[in-house]
């Protein structure tokens, strides 16, 4: 049987999106200080290392397996893929690539070289899969580019093609939509499987609050922030900025603490619909 193809206005109507993006939201928060701690800071840019990256696909459901190395030029080209843990699904796959040319493996033994362009791999499939993930952080100047791709002393100005580049516009191929229900029906099992992978809260465990200090619900917990649809998109909206940064270079854990509350109560409250609000600074009502 022909395999149905799937497209982004499927994808829209099987998938609640609010939910996903609050999904996404309870996952960096849950990860940042992981995330944070497996960063490198060049030329004031922290840049995530490959434990970072494997931190987020963990988290997601997701695992990275490696692939076909094979030689070429001077180096190796390596292929990673982004599985879910639960079937074995690949769900993105990329290639890393290292070689001699560089001056940092210049003189380092084959071995290395090729591990290298497999780590490159493994961190480049998480990024094209998890980038999004990395803004909803809230933190300064953190890059989406893996740490593993950045060149010796950052990047500069000489990395920058000078060539103007010609940008020729085509038209998008139409999409060809075999076999719906099927398709449907697969991929709303597939979201099921995805909810079911989501870690279970204990039970028993005591509920988190905590009182907001500040803006127009100062005084009020945030659980009784939420108990309205406006209430709910402030919060969306909070959990959504920078968070600032302490003597150390990383978030306060009050404001951390804050946004994980935030997350449980916008995983709770998932049929709850997304307001009008944008992704600045300003409030969204």
């Amino acid at each position: 049987m022909t395999q149905p193809i799937m497209t982004p206005e499927l994808y829209t109507q099987l998938a609640d999106p609010t939910a996903l993006h609050r999904r996404s939201i309870a996952v960096a928060n849950a990860v940042r200080e992981g995330v944070l701690g497996q960063t490198i800071e060049i030329q004031g840019k922290k840049y995530i290392q490959s434990p970072g990256w494997a931190m987020m696909a963990n988290a997601f459901g997701f695992v990275v397996s490696g692939g076909e190395v094979r030689k070429e030029g001077e180096g190796f080209v390596a292929k990673a893929y982004l599985k879910r843990v639960d079937d074995g699904v690949v769900v993105a796959e990329a290639e890393g690539y290292c070689d001699r040319t560089e001056p940092r493996w210049k003189s380092a033994p084959e071995y290395a070289v090729r591990s290298m362009a497999q780590t490159r791999a493994a961190s480049k499939v998480c990024k094209m899969a998890l980038a999004s993930c990395v803004p909803l952080m809230g933190v300064k100047n953190l890059s989406v580019t893996p740490a593993e791709e950045v060149p010796e002393g950052g990047f500069s100005s000489s990395c920058v093609t000078q060539a103007p580049v010609k940008i020729v516009s085509t038209p998008a191929p139409k999409l060809e939509i075999v076999e719906e229900k099927a398709l449907k029906k697969d991929f709303a099992e597939a979201i099921v499987r995805e909810a079911k992978a989501l870690p279970k809260r204990d039970p028993n465990a005591p509920t988190r609050d905590m009182a907001m200090t500040f803006g127009k619900y100062k005084g009020l917990t945030i659980r009784q922030v939420a108990k309205d649809e406006e209430g709910l998109r402030y919060l969306e909206w909070l959990a959504r900025q920078e968070l600032k940064l302490a003597n150390d270079g990383k978030p306060f854990k009050k404001d951390i603490e804050r946004n994980e509350i935030i997350a449980e109560v916008l995983l709770e409250n998932p049929e709850k619909p997304q307001g009008g609000g944008d992704e600045s600074d300003d409030l969204p009502f």
